[in-house]
């Protein structure tokens, strides 16, 4: 596989240790000179170039050409998207992959035709995010270009729902459940006759605005005041 990397800092090195260059056509470009010399001496199976990924002369001389991956991990958002367009448009890399410092840029570089977009500061965000703030609810999937997500819940044995079927129990909003797991492992699907029991597995597919009532009606039950968790703040997005 021909990959062609343009930036040499931190994640650049680590991702060609990660990839495991005996096993794939790899090239590097990186402006800095002592930084490329030391990847050059680490990594004797990687083509490693001095110079400038946004310049299309250099990128021609380093057979940018039919690249199956052209990342560009430099540390200037304009820089990433410059090197990806020129590598999509005027060398047919199949997939551009650009790195974005800011994660207010990731649109825009989509926008633009960028294949994929990863900010680190938006990952560990979504990390954290999936870790919502309800004790004993958790999101499993944000659903893409939605306001909505699949979360995971314990049913609480003091719930309204417990004894109902799903067609009796009047959900929160919109909510529909993907899939119940009862406490001895057993999966069941979803039918308007299936029978809810306390401490049964729901994944349940709601919107963000619904999280609060959901955490209230079907997983939060009473505790003594020192079990008690903080109190629940919305997800809130940029």
């Amino acid at each position: 596989m021909k990959i062609v990397i343009v930036g040499g800092g931190k994640l650049a090195y680590y991702l060609i240790k990660t990839l495991k260059p005996s096993r794939h056509n790899i090239t590097l470009i990186e402006q800095v000179i002592d930084t490329s010399s030391r990847i050059a001496s680490d990594f004797e199976e990687v083509s490693v170039y001095n110079g400038d990924g946004t310049n299309i002369q250099v990128l021609e001389e380093v057979g940018c050409h039919d690249a199956d991956f052209f990342v560009a991990v430099t540390g200037k958002d304009e820089n990433n998207l410059v090197a990806c367009e020129i590598a999509k448009l005027k060398f047919n890399a199949r997939v551009t992959v650009a790195r974005v410092n800011n994660p207010k840029n990731s649109e825009i570089f989509g926008r633009l035709g960028i294949d994929k977009v990863f900010s680190g500061t938006q990952l560990l965000a979504d990390i954290i995010e999936q870790e919502i703030d309800y004790a004993g609810m958790r999101i499993v999937f944000d659903i893409p270009n939605t306001t909505k997500s699949i979360v995971e819940f314990e049913l609480a044995p003091n719930s309204a729902a417990v004894g109902k079927t799903l067609s009796e129990f009047t959900f929160p909003g919109l909510s529909k459940v993907v899939m119940l797991t009862r406490a001895d492992g057993t999966v069941e699907m979803p039918s308007g006759s299936l029978l809810m029991q306390a401490c049964d597995m729901i994944l349940l597919v709601c919107d963000e605005r619904e999280y609060n009532q959901v955490w209230k009606t079907l997983v939060h039950h009473e505790r003594s005041s020192k079990e008690k968790p903080a109190n629940p703040l919305a997800k809130e997005r940029v």
